[in-house]
């Protein structure tokens, strides 16, 4: 019986360790990439850069002349619009780009695998987009895929990156994911676990795969949130256009056993860690990040599970607001 439990846990944890880190919450730049500029002064625009031979689309919202800041969303694979929230608020004072990664959103790709769904194509995508918007540096704001994503270019090119602000924690290895997907398992309900088991059925998920996968992930909702009433009301909302669940096998197969820990010890730029008491993502994880990153702040909130904007918006923007407004004078 041990055995057998071990190898289901194995199985599982094989089928979905990179969807566990997806959160569940959730035009050729009008002619000229000189128009950026020009462009930027407006409160909202819609605008694309192209690398070799795919178009990543993204928008700019909030201020017209503040610092700007670079929003990732989670996944892989997670629309940007589940972080509208976070863009209101840094809005106010911030320009915001709501960058649809590749395979998200508009940004369509023409197939999904390992030259296309990489961590390295996703970095020199962000590369691309920030000499495209002549910036030289990006304040980056992340939540779980995206803290992974946003530490790694910031580890990567770290001359590019003048703060790096994660919300809600992404696992930094392969191990670390584990751990995220176990937490993810312990929290659901029988009855969770009875809607998960239904769409796993093999015919009924080869029939309709993406269903599948989205009815999976709209049952494990209770797991990220504290509150259970807001994770139902969430669970509500979701929108299965809001993913695409071809992204995160593709990486899986691209990446394997992942460990960004030596991208974290180059970090230059100030970091700020903040993650709730209840995130699955647990503490060990984000411990070991701030203890790699030499310029790193660590913050705690109370009652909160993965998505802390949402949970306790209160304490979560009195934070970021109070570690950005530190931040050294830019040399821009």
């Amino acid at each position: 019986m041990r055995a057998q439990i071990t190898d289901t846990a194995a199985r599982w944890r094989a089928n979905h360790h990179i969807a566990a880190v997806a959160t569940v919450c959730l035009l050729n730049l009008f002619g000229a990439a000189s128009a950026d500029i020009a462009a930027a002064q407006q409160n909202s625009i819609d605008a694309k850069i192209s690398r070799n031979g795919i178009d990543l689309f993204y928008r700019i919202v909030g201020s017209t002349s503040g610092e700007y800041v670079l929003i990732l969303s989670g996944g892989p694979g997670e629309d940007i619009s589940s972080m509208q929230g976070i863009a209101d608020e840094l809005g106010k004072k911030y320009r915001c780009i709501m960058w649809e990664q590749r395979g998200t959103g508009r940004s369509k790709l023409p197939r999904y695998d390992s030259s296309t769904i990489n961590l390295n194509a996703y970095m020199e995508d962000i590369e691309a987009l920030r000499k495209q918007l002549h910036n030289e540096k990006f304040i980056v704001v992340g939540n779980s895929w995206g803290m992974i994503l946003g530490l790694a270019y910031a580890g990567t090119h770290s001359d590019a990156v003048r703060a790096v602000v994660t919300i809600g924690s992404g696992p930094i290895t392969f191990e670390y994911l584990g751990v995220f997907s176990d937490n993810q398992y312990v929290r659901l309900g029988p009855c969770e676990l009875e809607v998960r088991d239904f769409w796993k059925e093999p015919s009924r998920e080869a029939a309709d795969p993406d269903r599948a996968s989205f009815e999976r992930l709209r049952a494990a909702t209770v797991a990220y949130f504290y509150d259970r009433k807001k994770a139902l009301q969430m669970a509500a909302e979701l929108n299965p256009r809001d993913y695409n669940f071809r992204v995160p096998p593709a990486f899986s197969k691209a990446e394997g056993k992942y460990d960004i820990r030596p991208k974290l010890k180059t970090i230059m730029a100030p970091v700020l860690l903040l993650q709730g008491r209840q995130d699955l993502a647990g503490e060990a994880n984000i411990c070991e990040a701030h203890s790699l990153i030499s310029n790193s702040t660590l913050a705690f909130i109370d009652k909160c599970g993965h998505m802390p904007w949402l949970e306790q918006p209160e304490q979560t923007w009195k934070i970021v607001d109070d570690f950005l407004t530190h931040l050294p004078i830019s040399a821009q």
